[in-house]
């Protein structure tokens, strides 16, 4: 189950890279007419999806940035995800304090980091990619929200953005659906 970045396809990059492994890819592009619902609507479709075709321990979702962020609030209205995650330079809430970079402000932007800090988080067994120099992902939000987190793979990946390298993610997406 894919979920792309904004305005992200499932036959983009990742999906892509997917189908050359021999793997079939199925979830939402995040296309205009997806971004035009209400977020809410836009986490209960997730959540269905979830609930409906992906909710056994054999599940394995990959999402990126805002499609992570979707993922992410989905299972915290589920209250569990039993599959594997693996998220690349996922949007947490509010992007990054840089100068001369707008900052982006999603809904619900510090729900995941109330959940932590409320001990709250549901149990995942999930995998984080996040470049260093991410201007939306902050490594520093990823570190708070995912360092302690049990059984939780964190990858602060050094001099990389928010798109990370082609044959980095490639190779993460052979061990993780190798496994």
């Amino acid at each position: 189950y894919l979920l792309p970045g904004r305005t992200g396809r499932i036959d983009g990059l990742i999906g892509t890279m997917l189908l050359e492994l021999g793997y079939s890819v199925v979830g939402h592009n995040i296309d205009d007419s997806f971004q035009k619902l209400k977020f809410s609507q836009q986490v209960e479709k997730v959540k269905n999806d979830l609930n409906n075709s992906f909710f056994d321990k054999e599940s394995r979702v990959i999402a990126s940035s805002y499609g992570a962020y979707l993922f992410l609030h989905a299972v915290l209205e589920r209250g569990e995800f039993k599959g594997k995650a693996l998220l690349f330079s996922p949007m947490l809430g509010r992007s990054r304090l840089m100068p001369n970079r707008p900052v982006v402000s999603p809904s619900r932007n510090k729900k995941i980091l109330e959940y932590k800090k409320e001990n709250k988080l549901p149990f995942m067994d999930i995998e984080v990619h996040t470049g260093l120099e991410d201007e939306i992902c902050d490594p520093e939000l990823a570190k708070e929200i995912f360092e302690e987190m049990e059984s939780c793979k964190l990858v602060l990946v050094a001099n990389a953005s928010h798109r990370l390298d082609k044959d980095y993610i490639k190779n993460v997406l052979v061990d993780f659906c190798s496994t």
